[in-house]
């Protein structure tokens, strides 16, 4: 009964209530789709919102791309269409076999709401489609991860949605092209409303993280520490988490190890060993716009010598990399900072594991895990320099002789610097182990 009684509880729920609209009005939502629309000006944008609604999962999470461009949060299996040539867009919405919409209700009073030009139910998709289709307009989608081998896709690109699949089957002169950085791209450029969304996520993700460095400590399992950081989200007055927490101790904290977690139903639980480090990335979720920030912990409280120079020389190397860090900045040039600093450390360090540290982490090919990306709705790739606007995450991700290394903060690029989101957490050994020696 467990499982059967939420999936009905959350059928009548869409029956019974409307869309519920977050996003930051409607003019910035027009203004979004008509950059979207000279974005793909050559053909028609497709977004569909999430199709699934887990009764198991903590609530509903809509995709992000259909998110951004209309704001509503509780329309399952939706379809915008937004036509490049001329602007116009469509909205196509699920009505039950009974006529009671699945969350938002077809017709002018929604569009006019929405300030969309057509809401309608999405029965009428199939001659929409058809229509543009028999003219040769062309189609943009969202890959989606791959359902099926090759072999048994309808599709030649086999991360062509399957719903996609069987609009190409239907009309095989269907001409879709697959877009996922220039729909990341739309959201890069964050409005005055949106960073006061990723400020209050950061801020809740800040107390998360003290709470996970609060609890880390031997003889406990990852888990344990998962589930301090998840009630930390909820406790600060997020959203729950924006992705599950890693609390990744020992071997488990190297890259790219922490990946299996997606795939295995333990989340590499372990016990936490004197002498691991933990990779601790944790992200709080505030009204859809996400937080992510990290430390490397010492399960012990205390790092040991060797790993306190190297962590304190990673450490300054990546204030030097955070410096760099404004409006038309490249990453490379925020890597090359990074790599200055570690070398200015290698005569002086003592341990000869620190300076083979400091000569592999300086070299970008032995690196390939260091990074910067986009933290708003999603998290996304950058495409070219640093823009203003953009919130963005500071991530090195390192390792030496089967230890993992890994820092991170958000940041709000600004012109001439970018400003921290995530202050307040301890960086160097001694400030973290004083952290931790609060409680311990």
């Amino acid at each position: 009964m467990r499982r059967v009684f939420p999936y009905i509880a959350l059928a009548l729920a869409c029956c019974l209530a409307a869309a519920h609209v977050r996003a930051s009005g409607r003019d910035e939502l027009k203004a979004r789709r008509l950059h979207a629309a000279q974005v793909f000006s050559d053909g028609i944008l497709l977004v569909r919102s999430a199709i699934a609604f887990p009764g198991a999962a903590d609530s509903y999470h809509e995709n992000a791309s259909f998110y951004y461009l209309t704001g509503i949060e509780n329309t399952p299996g939706a379809t915008l269409a937004i036509d490049g040539k001329t602007g116009e867009n469509w909205l196509f919405v699920r009505v039950s076999s009974s006529g009671v919409p699945l969350g938002t209700a077809p017709g002018d009073a929604s569009a006019q709401r929405l300030g969309l030009e057509h809401v309608i139910n999405w029965t009428e998709l199939d001659s929409f489609l058809s229509q543009r289709i028999q003219t040769g307009a062309k189609f943009y989608c969202e890959p989606e991860t791959p359902e099926l081998p090759p072999s048994l896709s309808a599709a030649s690109g086999n991360s062509t949605p399957a719903w996609i699949q069987v609009l190409q089957k239907k009309w095989p002169s269907l001409k879709i092209q697959l877009v996922a950085f220039q729909l990341n791209d739309l959201m890069n450029i964050e409005s005055p409303a949106e960073q006061e969304l990723s400020r209050a996520a950061a801020r809740a993700t800040v107390a998360a993280v003290m709470t996970g460095i609060k609890t880390i400590r031997s003889a406990i399992s990852q888990r344990e520490v998962e589930l301090a950081v998840v009630n930390a989200c909820w406790g600060a007055g997020a959203n729950g988490v924006a992705f599950w927490p890693w609390a990744m101790a020992g071997a488990n904290g190297v890259f790219p190890k922490p990946f299996e977690s997606f795939r295995r139903y333990d989340h590499l639980n372990a016990i936490m060993q004197p002498g691991d480090l933990v990779r601790l990335d944790v992200g709080c979720e505030w009204q859809h716009y996400e937080g992510d920030l990290g430390r490397t912990v010492p399960v012990s409280g205390h790092y040991s010598d060797e790993q306190r120079e190297i962590w304190n020389v990673f450490v300054a190397a990546y204030h030097a990399g955070s410096k760099q860090l404004h409006a038309g900045a490249t990453k490379d040039q925020v890597f090359d900072a990074w790599s200055a600093e570690l070398l200015r450390h290698r005569e002086t360090v003592k341990s000869a594991l620190a300076k083979e540290a400091v000569d592999a982490w300086s070299q970008r090919t032995n690196v390939p895990f260091w990074q910067i990306h986009t933290s708003n709705l999603t998290t996304g790739y950058i495409n070219g320099p640093l823009l203003e606007g953009m919130v963005i995450d500071f991530e090195p991700i390192v390792s030496i002789s089967g230890q993992g290394y890994y820092l991170e903060d958000m940041y709000l690029v600004k012109k001439g610097s970018a400003e921290i989101l995530t202050p307040g957490v301890p960086y160097t050994a001694e400030e973290i182990e004083a952290a931790m020696n609060q409680t311990h």
